[in-house]
């Protein structure tokens, strides 16, 4: 009989209260071994466990040297950038991350974003507060074009409900093909016409060395004057000085952003102040769900594991995601 694999959860300490429903969930579904921890000093025996999920603790990346029998290390983030920071011999290991945990949660928080700016929220949140009563000219996004830089799980979830609202949708992956929804897909080549053409242009690909600093002072110049930027993705991504400068000489709308280059988000940061700027706090991802999709993902990836396959979320070194 082949020994059971012995499995490491490092999990949030908000979660302890779920450890029985995690422990039954893989009980009917798996034969591993699981064992559930919540800081470093609840990890005995490092070196006996096969496999690791877990978010990016700095306390895992302590314990990770005395893990000698480690195989492979599941995420239960969809970005894994971080893995490049860490040091590690990453040919030593089989990466997987919990891509697709997002998608229903930050297209949401899209589409928040783009009614924000659509239907002028923040403009009659501030009349509120004065007590002002004045109509404005609104938009309806019928009709109007979403441009999405990288058509994931996020980016197709976005174009779905993009879809609903009537838009019309266009965008860019990897490899160009067929997406529901969306009316054109192109390469990275096909950057500069998405961003042309883009009423509201959301940005929600991973961060890697092509895609830091993609959208700088000349990107930008490019988007219509009442355009409105997205980003979900990362805040590396976007040069933020010249995204500054491009909203303060209103060369577009506005910018939704839920990522930032430094966070917290420095308090002597002009985006603050900028009416023509929604801010929130890293938090697009959020939802009741996290965990129960993250856990399934991990299942995913463990049943092609056991049968040698491919994971279907498994890190490809090479790409940087």
């Amino acid at each position: 009989m082949t020994e059971k694999k012995k499995v490491l959860f490092l999990l949030p300490k908000k979660e302890r209260d779920n450890k029985e429903k995690f422990g039954e969930i893989l009980a009917k579904k798996t034969d591993l071994e699981p064992f559930f921890a919540y800081e470093a000093g609840e990890v005995e025996n490092p070196e006996e466990f096969d496999i690791v999920v877990s978010f990016f603790y700095d306390w895992f990346r302590q314990i990770l040297p005395k893990m000698e029998g480690l195989q492979w290390i599941h995420f239960l983030s969809a970005g894994v950038d971080l893995l490049w920071d860490w040091g590690l011999d990453k040919k030593g290991y089989i990466f997987s991350k919990s891509s697709g945990v997002h998608a229903q949660p930050i297209s949401d928080h899209v589409m928040a974003m783009v009614l924000y700016f659509s239907r002028e929220l923040g403009t009659f949140e501030r009349q509120k507060i004065k007590k002002e009563w004045k109509g404005h000219h609104l938009e309806e996004l019928q009709g109007m074009t979403m441009g999405i830089l990288g058509l994931g799980a996020i980016g197709r979830a976005c174009a779905q409900k993009a879809r609903a609202f009537g838009m019309r949708v266009l965008g860019t992956a990897g490899h160009p093909r067929e997406v529901e929804g969306v009316e054109y897909v192109g390469g990275p080549g096909a950057v500069e016409k998405v961003i042309r053409e883009s009423d509201y242009l959301v940005v929600a690909l991973p961060l890697t060395g092509k895609t830091q600093g993609l959208i700088g002072k000349e990107e930008l110049e490019k988007m219509k004057k009442k355009a409105v930027i997205i980003n979900i993705a990362r805040g590396e991504i976007i040069k933020e000085p010249d995204l500054i400068e491009c909203l303060e000489k209103e060369k577009i709308k506005g910018a939704g952003l839920d990522v930032f280059a430094e966070e917290p988000l420095p308090e002597n940061s002009p985006l603050w102040e900028m009416e023509n700027v929604l801010i929130t706090p890293h938090n697009a991802g959020s939802t009741p769900y996290y965990m129960e999709r993250a856990l399934e993902i991990f299942l995913e990836n463990w049943e092609a594991y056991r049968q040698g396959q491919p994971l279907p979320t498994g890190v490809d070194l090479e790409k940087g995601y």
